[in-house]
């Protein structure tokens, strides 16, 4: 019987750039990456919206800049690696290319830089957040987390020989698999312990079950990382101990590039509209609780009932008041804020509220005449 024959391409059709088969994983490796490329654009997209709605830029903000530069990069190199031959069945490959195999190890030291600098933005996010609390709490957390960005890189700079990027299977470096049960394992654990002063956190707000409910659910989103780590850990085993980790390496890949996408994702759960509201009002006045430094953008105040609200705090605080400090009142629609204090316990949002004075025409009593008040 003679052999089946592969069928030529119509003249003028160009064969794919990679499949998806026994033998070539490339296919679902770019898919994949190119998803996660456009969970990190939606998440810096949301993310500059929300700052522009909030008119405050934190010290969170930029470190998430920084981290999606560094995951451009990453997503950068997968691609460079898979068209290299990274996915690839070895037997097809005329040669073990070094520049793939160093491709891939750096991206793996990027895809630990991202999941860095997710748990640390996430940090500075909460000492913003919660400043009220004891700070010490959440810096010991933070330095836990740069503790373990260093460490992690450094376990897989540092591999078995003085080319570590050859040192992909227990072929070439019995100790790979352990190293990353290490990562692993305390990747875990602080995200544990993000989970954990979270929800501490929430438990002392004095707000309804309701609230608490949709503020939990909201910053402990992380929680599906863990999960995800598990299952990296699953595929990162199934390369290291396969006699053709290139090709099965394609899964461990498929994974990283799911768990930075999510980890990117996480960070930009918290600034959704619906907790945005605990920052801003419905004039856009931004909520802060005076300690970060940072000042909202003073709003202009249109005629009506705005500006007799305006008239009125500012004869309450006097026509050189440039500030003022009140209880944060609304959520949305609701009288009450998510976040605010009971009888005294429970953390706090204050609402810094910038007034313009703009120039009217005031009764002179003594003179019976109009002139222009002098500018506030």
């Amino acid at each position: 019987m003679p052999m089946a024959t592969a069928t030529p391409l119509p003249s003028g059709v160009s064969p794919p750039l990679t499949t998806d088969n026994d033998d070539n994983h490339g296919g679902l490796v770019v898919i994949m990456t190119s998803l996660a490329l456009v969970l990190v654009l939606a998440s810096l997209a949301a993310r500059i919206y929300s700052a522009s709605q909030r008119h405050i830029f934190q010290r969170d903000d930029l470190l998430f800049g920084i981290l999606v530069i560094v995951a451009f990069l990453q997503i950068a190199v997968v691609y460079s690696q898979v068209h290299q031959g990274w996915g690839v069945r070895s037997e097809f490959l005329t040669v073990t290319d070094e520049s793939m195999l160093k491709t891939a190890y750096a991206a793996d030291i990027l895809s630990v830089l991202v999941l860095g600098f997710s748990k640390i933005t996430s940090c500075l996010f909460y000492e913003t957040l919660f400043s009220q609390m004891n700070l010490r709490l959440i810096r010991s957390i933070l330095g836990m987390m740069v503790t373990w960005t260093i460490l992690s890189i450094i376990l897989l700079a540092v591999r078995c020989s003085d080319k570590p990027w050859y040192d992909i299977s227990d072929a070439q470096c019995s100790s790979l698999f352990a190293r990353w049960i290490a990562i692993t394992v305390f990747d875990i654990l602080t995200e544990v312990l993000l989970f954990l002063y979270a929800g501490l956190a929430i438990h002392k707000i004095q707000i309804s079950l309701q609230k608490k409910l949709m503020v939990g659910v909201t910053l402990e989103s992380r929680i599906l990382l863990i999960p995800l780590a598990g299952i990296r850990l699953y595929y990162v085993n199934k390369q290291v101990v396969s006699d053709d980790p290139i090709l099965l390496g394609a899964y461990s890949t498929v994974t990283t590039e799911i768990y930075i996408a999510i980890s990117v994702v996480c960070l930009i759960s918290a600034f959704l509209k619906s907790f945005i509201a605990v920052f801003e009002d419905k004039n856009g006045l931004s909520y802060t609780d005076g300690t970060s430094g940072s000042k909202p953008k003073s709003k202009q105040f249109a005629s009506g009932n705005t500006a007799s609200a305006s008239a009125s705090a500012s004869n309450k605080m006097g026509p050189h008041s440039s500030a003022s400090a009140d209880r944060l009142r609304g959520w949305e629609r609701e009288e009450d804020p998510i976040i605010d204090q009971a009888d005294g316990r429970g953390l706090q949002i204050l609402k810094t509220v910038h007034l313009d004075v703009r120039d009217e025409s005031i009764e002179l009593a003594e003179q019976g005449i109009a002139g222009p008040s002098s500018p506030g």
